[in-house]
């Protein structure tokens, strides 16, 4: 019985280790990197652009940080489509020269990837965090599919796009989806956008205009700002933090 029990418990063991090599992956189509585990929530932490080069990483520390801090929750660091991650690993889809990108059939491979890992990992609260671009691209899927995302954390939010670019002097960007735009079909989303007092990038009001669209729809939402803070994560990082907190507990 000895050698019986200690071959099952073996066996156990190897299938909790293969499980566990599983989730280091993503189910698809996008790539990245898993964090903790458990059903309580599955958060999803989307970079921002990235414009000087280089991989998209920085967002992983703010994912660890959320599944040591939360008991029973999974969180993932998305690479979003056509950007390079940890080891190398790029995700499918183009990032246009990280220009223009936050398209409709990229938003479509960013809304998939946070489907199958709500199924994978059994998990019916989904929070979905993004900075910047993957801001813009969290914001829209809020409203291209309803019901998706419980909580969307918007940090550093170019909501409006076309007043974005316009403020900052830049041309158009023709192919991006605006979080503005899509607003008006949300459902069931809590809206908190944060956004740094010295942002000079994504200007405060656009954070601002958008909480006030959400309100306008019924949606729950409320306006973070930073006081200090500028556009770069780093200054932010620790209240995204307590607001992820506050929503898996909610």
């Amino acid at each position: 019985m000895t050698g019986l029990r200690s071959t099952i418990q073996l066996a156990a063991l190897l299938v909790l280790g293969l499980a566990s090599m599983a989730m280091a992956q993503s189910p698809g189509p996008l790539n990245g990197q898993v964090f903790g585990s458990g059903n309580r929530a599955l958060v999803v932490v989307v970079h921002g652009d990235v414009s000087k080069g280089g991989p998209a990483t920085y967002h992983y520390d703010l994912a660890r940080r959320i599944a040591d801090q939360n008991r029973g929750v999974t969180v993932f660091a998305l690479v979003r489509p056509g950007y390079t991650g940890q080891s190398g690993a790029k995700s499918p889809g183009s990032n246009n020269g990280r220009r223009d990108h936050y398209t409709k059939q990229n938003n479509a491979l960013v809304a998939k990837t946070i489907q199958n890992l709500a199924k994978a990992t059994g998990n019916s609260k989904v929070i979905g965090i993004g900075h910047s671009g993957g801001a813009a691209q969290v914001g829209a899927i809020a409203g291209m599919y309803p019901g998706l995302i419980d909580s969307a954390i918007l940090v550093s939010c170019p909501c409006n796009i076309t007043e974005w670019r316009a403020k900052r002097g830049k041309s158009a960007w023709r192919n991006s989806l605006s979080p503005h735009t899509y607003i008006k079909h949300a459902r069931g989303t809590r809206i908190l956008a944060v956004v740094g007092t010295k942002d000079t990038n994504t200007f405060p009001k656009l954070s601002q205009d958008f909480v006030a669209a959400a309100k306008a729809r019924g949606l729950p939402a409320a306006y973070v700002p930073v006081n200090g803070a500028s556009h770069g994560f780093n200054g932010l990082q620790r209240t995204v933090e307590q607001l992820a907190k506050q929503e898996i507990a909610n």
